[in-house]
């Protein structure tokens, strides 16, 4: 009798040793995996191949993640068992499949149609998580080792799967980054390097986008005869989308500033025409355009659903409108231009709206009015020292508060 319960403690004792090799074993190779499908793939061979079982089923909720080996699961059954397994409230680790309740009928019976009998309760916290297997291949029922060695080897396979998402978003963060980083590159290097010299006026802009890629943008393009296109626009939206719709702009109004040079209206319109193609009348940009004629010193505009620039004269202070709808909506829209004759001292201020929506910590905007007050105050300095003085009125004003929007500032000063 001794003997014989020496040889069962034997037996026993190597398939601990075997089963305890088998984890090292499978632990070692696992944690050199670093994708989903590779550590299922060696979860699902280690578990299938130790206890010889004919199909498993892993489902883990936390991410969604369902895998099965041995049976086939439609997209519609597995949306099934992604609401029906969680109901699942069971104190016991293992439990038999025909044990579960009525109230599980229709799992029950599921799972059973799959051949599954043996459910293993892996979950921790608000995470479920659930093992199913069928018979050995032989048809033996499974022992409570077995059962034990399934929880042990699916504990190993759940810290895998939870670095593996882990490492996955810290990658693709880094990616985001990486890219928005180069997005952030193009994009400042298709502004311009550098503000003209004019004889007749001075050209002040800042720009400070609150993300790496902005939504507003400006422009100043190439001179012809004395005459010097200048734009600020605001797209509709922020970060990389908000990017590329600038970008794409940007090239259609370049490529068309050499055909409707002298017609800014025109040039507007058809802009506006082949930004609706691209934009199919679901993205928009609000812009206004200058055209300065340095030599009769004089400035024609257009103004598309802009933020109305301030024509500032003395103690005159006139908002200009005259243009038409914002770009990107109607492509049949049509536009109008101005033109002014600037005396000296008289200045054009253009914004897009994240200037006079800077807040302070209470939540008050520094608003229109404010920076007219700023402008009339100031219209004895340089445009590049009022653009200058603004910024850092706004900055005191906000007091650390972050800007709300971009803020793209422009001043055309006569002299």
């Amino acid at each position: 009798m001794e003997e014989k319960s020496l040889s069962s403690l034997k037996r026993e004792l190597k398939l601990k040793r075997f089963q305890f090799n088998a984890i090292y074993e499978f632990s070692s190779t696992l944690y050199s995996a670093f994708d989903i499908e590779n550590i299922v793939r060696i979860f699902f061979s280690t578990l299938m191949g130790q206890l010889g079982v004919s199909r498993t089923l892993f489902l883990e909720t936390e991410h969604q993640l369902l895998e099965h080996k041995g049976f086939k699961v439609s997209e519609e059954e597995g949306n099934f068992l992604r609401a029906s397994l969680p109901q699942l409230v069971h104190d016991e680790l293992y439990l038999r499949v025909e044990e579960l309740p009525d109230s599980l009928l229709d799992l029950k019976e599921f799972l059973l149609s799959k051949k599954l009998r043996y459910l293993v309760n892996i979950s921790e916290g608000d995470k479920r998580v659930f093992l199913g297997m069928g018979l050995k291949f032989n048809k033996i029922e499974l022992k409570t080792e077995d059962l034990e060695f399934s929880f042990f080897i699916s504990r190993f396979a759940l810290i895998a799967i939870d670095n593996a998402f882990m490492l996955n978003r810290v990658i693709e963060t880094k990616r985001i980054e990486h890219e928005i980083e180069i997005a952030s590159d193009i994009q400042l290097s298709l502004l311009p390097q550098a503000v003209p010299e004019l004889e007749n006026f001075e050209l002040a802009v800042i720009y400070k986008p609150i993300n790496e890629v902005g939504g507003d943008y400006y422009d100043i393009l190439r001179a012809r005869n004395g005459r010097l296109p200048v734009l600020i626009a605001d797209v509709e939206g922020k970060g990389l989308p908000a990017a590329l719709l600038a970008a794409s702009s940007q090239a259609i109004l370049h490529s068309l500033n050499e055909l409707y040079f002298f017609e800014p209206a025109k040039f507007i319109g058809k802009a506006n025409s082949l930004i609706c193609d691209f934009t199919k009348g679901t993205r928009f940009i609000t812009l206004f355009w200058m055209l300065v004629d340095d030599l009769k010193k004089s400035v024609t505009y257009v103004n598309a659903g802009h933020e109305e620039p301030l024509l500032i004269s003395g103690e005159e202070v006139r908002k200009l409108s005259s243009g038409g709808f914002l770009t990107g909506f109607l492509g049949s829209a049509v536009y109008s231009e101005e033109t002014i004759e600037m005396k000296k001292g008289d200045m054009i201020v253009a914004f897009t709206d994240g200037v006079p929506e800077v807040e302070n910590p209470e939540g008050d905007e520094f608003g229109k009015e404010a920076l007219i007050d700023f402008f009339k105050l100031n219209k004895t300095l340089p445009a590049k020292k009022m653009a200058d003085n603004l910024f850092k009125t706004m900055e005191d004003f906000s007091a650390g508060t972050r800007f709300r929007d971009d803020y793209t500032l422009l001043v055309l000063k006569a002299k």
